[in-house]
């Protein structure tokens, strides 16, 4: 018998507890850094809700509401106005300076002057017009832009500064946990070593026994008492013989006996094909035994009947072999 396989090496156990009993400790000081950053969390939500939630929200509304043709037409006014106040301060300035040199207010001069003042002053207008429109437009939009970044903000995240503890506090714990645990793993590893020697070692004795047991069941239980659902074959075996091909060949390397040895027999996946047994990559001894047998019956049959149709043309009667005594009959006289 071989021997016992060996025992762990006790380390193994102790190395495993110390870092469960660390791990507990590092669950409960999780648990108690949780309850102090979710507090934290507790207060700067309510302040959030009491106090800037509602300056969010009047803001918020502002900028939806802020683009509507009432403010726009109320721009234009506003820039429109502007230009107008500047065209009339530059028309006095201009009929003064005329005046000053001797250009009557009345004369074509005059009035030339005066329409290409107003189609500047209606061009000025136009633009400014449209400026205060943009204007407005471009004030909505960066309204609207702070809005919803204002909205991505609104996270209150107290994970940063637990996580900036977790990891000071947190990285004793686990450097502890971590050399415990390897110190396991490698207890672990010598003691799978240990193990892998005492399988290698025991492998021989169980190989041969195998072997031993696989060499004597293909010569047990062949009993007609042993057997059941019996019948003849519903094939022609000796066809399935004949379609099957029987070649020498050698095991390929690593498989069967190894490889290097001649043998001399069918295939595996032919014999299924033609007599329905097997898996197609292993033939039975006991199927071999049979369909040889059986194929030998049938062609002893065909023989007899060969001579027996040979007899009678020749006219001499049946040719039938006497029967002979089975071998442990002849061996006992």
């Amino acid at each position: 018998m071989g021997k016992s396989a060996p025992k762990a090496d006790p380390l193994i156990g102790e190395a495993a507890l110390k870092s469960a009993e660390l791990g507990e400790q590092y669950l409960a000081w999780m648990q108690e850094l949780s309850d102090t950053t979710t507090g934290w969390a507790l207060e700067d939500r309510e302040r959030y809700q009491s106090t800037f939630q509602p300056l969010e929200d009047r803001y918020v509304a502002e900028a939806v509401a802020y683009d509507t043709p009432e403010r726009r037409a109320q721009a234009v006014s506003e820039a429109v106005g502007d230009v107008k106040q500047q065209a009339a301060i530059a028309r006095g300035s201009r009929e003064r300076n005329l005046s000053a040199m001797g250009v009557n207010p009345a004369s074509g001069r005059f009035a030339s002057e005066d329409r290409r003042a107003t189609a500047g002053e209606a061009l000025a207008a136009a633009g400014a017009a449209n400026s205060a429109r943009k204007q407005v437009e471009a004030t909505a939009d960066q309204k609207m832009a702070n809005a919803i970044n204002l909205g991505k903000g609104l996270s209150v995240n107290p994970a940063q500064s637990m996580g900036l503890t977790a990891n000071m506090g947190g990285s004793g714990f686990q450097g502890a946990m971590n050399g415990y645990g390897q110190q396991g793993s490698l207890l672990n590893t010598q003691y799978q070593q240990q193990l892998q020697g005492w399988q290698a070692q025991n492998s021989m004795l169980g190989g041969l026994g195998g072997a031993l047991g696989s060499l004597a069941g293909a010569f047990m239980l062949s009993s007609r008492e042993a057997k059941t659902a019996k019948r003849a074959p519903e094939l022609s075996v000796l066809d399935a013989v004949r379609n099957m091909p029987v070649e020498e060949w050698e095991y390929r390397e690593g498989m069967g006996d190894g490889g290097g040895e001649r043998h001399i027999g069918t295939y595996a996946e032919d014999f299924q094909r033609e007599t329905g047994l097997g898996d197609g990559k292993s033939i039975s001894v006991i199927d071999a035994i049979g369909v040889n047998m059986a194929a030998t019956k049938e062609l002893a049959a065909k023989v007899e009947s060969l001579e027996q149709s040979v007899s009678e043309r020749r006219g001499g009667g049946s040719s039938r072999r006497p029967r002979r005594e089975p071998l442990s009959v002849r061996r006992a006289a």
